[in-house]
């Protein structure tokens, strides 16, 4: 429930919140920044999967709970050496990863209806998986800096100016809305 009140907060914040971030309050652009960085993976790991699905024959796998578990888990020790919530750390990381396989999906199934569009030269999942790392590492970064603002009443209107700046950056709708969904989940507790 919070994370749906903190998603409407985003989307219905007044539009003069926008001439803040013009203005140069740059106090979570860097997050949201490495959000959106983050999310950029996305159209790269969403090709790696159908690549790797028509040589095997089969449909590509979204999921991949291994993988996910192991981001957590080092997240959540990456954020406790830096003094910061276990539960909190999971919470935007699994904003974050299920952001991703929004795009995933989305892609996927735009692929289903018309293969041509499909990557005819993918990259390697292994290319893809240091800069998601590089990235994961950098928000928790980002935790530690922003975490009065993060986790305080006004986190939501304080993130829309730099949503809303990158939802106007020339996104279409299927990756507006998974960035809604990263930026959503990074109000802590």
């Amino acid at each position: 429930m919070v994370l749906v009140c903190t998603a409407a907060a985003l989307l219905m914040t007044a539009p003069d919140s926008r001439a803040q971030t013009l203005d140069g309050d740059p106090a979570l652009d860097g997050i949201v920044a490495l959000v959106t960085e983050r999310l950029d993976t996305a159209d790269a790991v969403a090709a790696a999967k159908w690549a790797t699905a028509a040589q095997n024959g089969g449909r590509p796998s979204i999921d991949d709970p291994d993988r996910e578990a192991q981001v957590y888990d080092a997240m959540a020790r990456l954020g406790a050496d830096r003094g910061l919530p276990e539960s909190w750390i999971r919470q935007v990381f699994y904003g974050q990863i299920e952001a991703n396989k929004i795009v995933q999906r989305g892609l996927v199934t735009r692929w289903r209806f018309d293969p041509t569009a499909a990557p005819s030269v993918p990259p390697e999942l292994a290319s893809v998986r240091p800069v998601i790392d590089r990235v994961n590492a950098e928000i928790v970064d980002q935790l530690v800096l922003r975490r009065a603002e993060l986790t305080g009443p006004n986190c939501a209107v304080l993130l829309a100016p730099p949503v809303f700046g990158a939802l106007a950056s020339g996104r279409d709708a299927l990756h507006q809305t998974a960035l809604v969904r990263a930026a959503a989940a990074l109000c802590g507790p």
